[in-house]
């Protein structure tokens, strides 16, 4: 394995982790919206705001999370809407995810 392999693979287990981290802290509010804002501010320094990003469309894209405008509660993508806008909601597939009932091979739970 060359060192460009290495990197790469150490970038992909990190994004997997990211992604099991933006999950699971979505969920601490468990039936309460969080603002991605807070969400930022808890996870900070061990995660860029661009790392932030990236586990929130994915999980968003993936289903696991519902996100919403602040303001006006409807549904909304990272696409469509600005990042300090946004609240997000585990849903009921991203529940299973966490609970380990079902699994996704880029989420580490």
């Amino acid at each position: 394995m060359d060192f460009e392999e290495m990197q790469s693979r150490i970038r992909q287990k990190k994004t997997f982790r990211n992604n099991g981290i933006v999950l699971k802290g979505i969920n601490l509010l468990r039936t309460k919206y969080v603002a991605l804002t807070e969400l930022r501010y808890a996870l900070e320094p061990s995660m860029t705001e661009s790392e932030l990003r990236d586990s929130v469309n994915y999980l968003s894209e993936s289903g696991y999370v519902n996100m919403r405008n602040i303001r006006d509660k409807q549904p909304t993508t990272l696409a469509d809407c600005d990042f300090e806008e946004i609240e997000a909601k585990v849903s009921a597939e991203g529940i299973k995810i966490i609970a380990c009932v079902k699994s996704d091979e880029c989420i580490d739970v």
